[in-house]
């Protein structure tokens, strides 16, 4: 069980930094002495200071802790479909603009209204995390497993209302209204009657590369990491 408690540890460093990171204090007081940029930089040396141990000790002590369940064919299956749907998701978000990322904040380039993924959701990249963290942890039914792809869930929701809570305080205008006409939870904004479903705006050719993306896991993922098809 100490395997377990250390990959809890490593989420709670990667996590806490994180989001006390980017708390409004701590992000004040950085950008006034080293400006934006600089405050960036040690926010994201920090990020992979903590991700990257958190990722070696998971990978070096995989399956650690209690068996669960045994997972089944449909579910293995279901898993695989809930990854489709996060590399879609990712990558229709970060081919999409979005006032809400680090190059529209150094750029200022901002918009106030959302496109594509983000009439589903203003977090694409969230709920990529969390759709990605559901499918392991649906077929890596082990303790230590639970926590680290659980982790991803928790991280995405906690992240995304913390993110929300800072742009709402301190946000440029057309963030704000951003915010307003979107929803962090998916479909919430549509089915309010805010945002139509925009499926027309998805980017092409990020379909087709989640597709080849998801191919190309499917045969090599069995190699590296085992599982995925294998």
């Amino acid at each position: 069980m100490k395997e377990v408690a250390l990959i809890f540890f490593w989420w709670l460093m990667f996590g806490g930094t994180h989001i006390i990171g980017s708390s409004i204090a701590v992000r004040t007081f950085f950008i006034h002495h080293m400006g934006t940029l600089g405050f960036k930089c040690v926010y994201s040396l920090v990020a992979l200071a903590t991700f990257i141990p958190l990722f070696y000790f998971h990978f070096t002590h995989k399956h650690a802790g209690y068996l669960l369940y045994t997972p089944g064919y449909f579910l293995q299956l279901f898993a695989q479909l809930l990854m489709l749907a996060a590399i879609i998701v990712l990558l229709q978000g970060l081919t999409t603009a979005n006032p809400m990322t680090t190059k529209a904040e150094l750029f200022g380039r901002h918009i106030n209204s959302g496109h594509g993924i983000q009439r589903i959701t203003r977090h694409p990249q969230n709920l990529a995390f969390g759709i990605f963290g559901l499918a392991h942890l649906l077929v890596n039914p082990y303790l230590g497993d639970w926590i680290f792809f659980g982790g991803f869930i928790v991280y995405g929701v906690v992240s995304a209302m913390h993110q929300d809570q800072r742009l709402l305080a301190m946000g440029h205008t057309q963030v704000k209204q951003f915010i307003a006409d979107t929803s962090a939870i998916p479909f919430a904004a549509i089915i309010r009657g805010k945002q139509r479903f925009g499926l027309d705006e998805f980017y092409p050719p990020a379909l087709v590369a989640a597709i080849v993306i998801f191919i190309l896991l499917k045969l090599l993922h069995p190699m590296l990491f085992g599982g995925f098809g294998g």
